[in-house]
């Protein structure tokens, strides 16, 4: 049995030199419509301001050297980033969500929208910006390893400011859910729903001032081990995720979560401690897990849950999503995460 990295971030691959000919790459389609789209009406349970990008994610037998050529297994085309994927996957769970952002006017951008739309996310907060991109980024999976590298193209990209936030959309939402990729504009938001008594959910990725800022205005802080490593020096998920708690729980942080792949996840908050174990599934492809994982807690908190509740069914889901290569695919339903409950093992 393969197992799950359900939020981890695994070594990065050995340097590679490859091309990968994308004809789609060169093609441009008009927006359906200029500005922003029309609107659904109501409240929503996760409202997403971060990440969107959109992936192509190449499997590879091996790393091919200078000036080889290789044959892929497989090639998916499919929206992906931090806050995106996590709306996807709050919205496959039965959530209303909206995402609130600026794209670009490129084929790759419209690519997202039309996701995002299949998906039942709301797109009528996403600025569309003329001439501009949407962060591109091509993942090359080696399943024999389970290792991935990533590399990003972010020139010409859309930038979402912090007067594109809609102030009554974050008012009125359950769960306002942040990463650090566009700070202005999330910091914002998590005041405007701080203000408001709205749960701010933030997916740390890595530190920096970003970072920084996010932690002082969120209430459920999620980063990897490496970050907390980094930070505090701290040698294990108990001990970072107290030394994360003692940190944001001055500023009203409620609960800080620690994740590390097949080692699972570690929560701590005002009173209590809860260490959850990740789930046994056969790997397909681990691309998003975290982002799936985030997605499932952020719904988890809008539904009211308590972290005892919340950890395994975020951690189910991510598991769940590697049944299926690509980072998307495998984002279960809300009916299949408590099908698994019933009979998942835990890793250790």
């Amino acid at each position: 049995m393969a197992l799950v990295r359900a939020a981890g971030r695994p070594a990065p691959l050995a340097p590679v030199s490859f091309a990968i000919g994308i004809a789609a790459v060169m093609i441009r389609r008009v927006p359906r419509t200029s500005g922003v789209r029309v609107r659904m009406g109501g409240s929503y349970d996760v409202v997403g301001i971060g990440c969107c990008a959109f992936d192509i994610v190449v499997e590879v037998n091996h790393i091919p050297g200078p000036d080889e050529k290789a044959l892929v297994p497989r090639l998916r085309m499919q929206g992906g980033g931090l806050v995106a994927t996590a709306l996807v996957a709050a919205a496959r769970l039965g959530g209303k969500c909206a995402y609130v952002g600026a794209l670009g006017d490129d084929y790759f951008s419209e690519c997202c929208i039309d996701e995002f739309e299949k998906e039942g996310i709301e797109t009528g907060f996403i600025r569309r910006v003329a001439g501009a991109a949407v962060l591109t980024a091509i993942i090359v999976v080696q399943p024999a390893t389970g290792q991935r590298m990533i590399l990003c193209a972010g020139e010409g990209r859309a930038a979402v400011t912090a007067e594109d936030v809609p102030e009554e959309v974050v008012r009125t939402a359950r769960v306002l859910h942040t990463d650090t990729f566009e700070p202005d504009a999330a910091v914002r938001a998590a005041r405007i729903a701080r203000s408001a008594g709205v749960p701010v959910t933030v997916d740390l990725e890595s530190g920096g001032p970003a970072a920084d800022r996010l932690l002082g205005v969120s209430d459920y802080v999620i980063v990897p081990l490496s970050f907390a490593e980094q930070r505090y020096g701290s040698p294990g998920m108990a001990e970072a995720a107290g030394e994360l708690f003692r940190e944001i729980a001055p500023h009203g942080g409620k609960a800080a979560v620690i994740t590390d792949g097949t080692n699972g996840s570690w929560a701590v908050w005002e009173g209590g401690s809860l260490r959850q174990p990740a789930y046994g599934v056969e790997v397909v492809d681990t691309t998003g897990c975290g982002d799936v994982y985030h997605g499932a807690f952020a719904l988890g908190v809008a539904q009211g849950w308590d972290i005892e509740r919340i950890l395994p069914f975020a951690s189910a889901t991510a598991a769940l999503k590697c049944r299926e290569f690509g980072g998307r695919a495998g984002i279960p339903t809300n009916a299949e995460v408590e099908e698994f409950l019933r009979s998942a093992q835990p890793v250790s």
